[in-house]
């Protein structure tokens, strides 16, 4: 099983967590929010095989930590993963939103191939499959929209984009969630537990 959005360093204690999952056969997409924190957690981990870090700039994050674009940078070439990127536009964080747009088209624009790409969209889907579309991402990269919560007309525009999803738990407790599931082609779709936020 592999879980392919998970926030393992806000889990403590991380590395018996870690270790736990290695141990029941779970392979874990490790999000990070920040690309300091990709360096630091790619250290801590690096003797669990079975933890793969992404290299992440969390949105709701991006008017605090904007500069941290230049670590993003430093390391994007080596990264395969990537994430927790996207756009919030949820009304605690719509003042950031052009931050934000910047940011990601950064982000995006840096992820040239190859790359497994884990996107955050809270009232910004249009905008997100907008800049996929505009830089060709999904053409050369695996793109995966985290928890979607957006329009069935835009997830049928991400579906012929060749878009992925990840589903929790926490989607089959509301209609919208379960609506959107049902949607999905089962081979678009990727299990995530979101933990710890979902369990």
């Amino acid at each position: 099983m592999f879980d392919m959005h998970c926030h393992v360093d806000l889990i403590d204690p991380m590395n018996r967590f870690c270790a736990t999952a290695a141990m029941l056969d779970i392979s874990i997409l490790a999000m990070t929010t920040t690309p300091r924190a990709y360096h630091a957690e790619t250290n801590m981990l690096r003797n669990y095989q079975s933890v793969y870090v992404a290299l992440g700039l969390h949105p709701q994050l991006v008017s605090e930590r904007k500069q941290e674009l230049a670590i993003f940078d430093r390391y994007v070439a080596s990264s395969r993963f990537i994430g927790e990127v996207g756009l919030d536009f949820s009304k605690r964080f719509y003042s950031s939103k052009e931050d934000q747009v910047i940011a990601f088209e950064h982000i995006i624009q840096a992820c040239v191939h190859s790359k497994t790409i884990s996107i955050h969209s809270v009232f910004s889907d249009k905008q997100v499959l907008d800049i996929l579309a505009k830089n060709s991402t999904t053409e050369h990269n695996r793109c995966i929209l985290h928890w979607y919560s957006g329009s069935l007309k835009q997830l049928d525009r991400a579906l012929e984009m060749g878009c992925y999803f990840s589903v929790n738990e926490q989607m089959l407790r509301s209609a919208n969630g379960a609506k959107i599931i049902r949607r999905i082609p089962v081979e678009r779709m990727v299990l995530e537990s979101d933990a710890p936020f979902v369990g």
